[in-house]
């Protein structure tokens, strides 16, 4: 029985395969179709319901971060419903240089779980090195 898995999205489907293979763990691209009025399907490997104890969503980039505030009358703060969302779907939570402008930290934004939010050039030293 293994203990872990990689999953990815079609994007990352080359760096995804690879480091799975060099985990040596299962590896599974998302599953991403269009339907012709725009609206997305996004299928995922099994998870959850096949018994895995803890969800890691590793994000580059978070691109609703930048919303933390409700500029105009009508305005979801993405930043609050989305954190609050992976919150409850993931155990922890690892990006790099989420734009934190107006909260102090990434655990406001992803309340009881864990998080990393990892410097730039920490990774670009990493990738260096690999």
């Amino acid at each position: 029985m293994t203990c872990a898995a990689i999953q990815w999205l079609p994007a990352s489907a080359v760096i995804g395969g690879a480091l799975a293979e060099r985990l040596g763990v299962p590896g599974l691209e998302i599953a991403l179709h269009r339907f012709p009025d725009g609206e997305l399907r996004v299928t995922v490997g099994p998870a959850r319901r096949r018994g895995a104890r803890r969800l890691v969503l590793t994000a580059p980039y978070l691109g609703y971060m930048r919303q933390d505030a409700a500029f105009h009358a009508g305005e979801a703060i993405s930043q609050r419903a989305i954190g609050d969302l992976f919150a409850k779907t993931f155990d922890r939570v690892i990006t790099v240089e989420a734009h934190l402008h107006r909260t102090a930290t990434l655990n406001q934004v992803f309340p009881g779980i864990e998080t990393d939010n990892l410097s730039a050039a920490l990774c670009d030293r990493i990738g260096a090195s690999g």
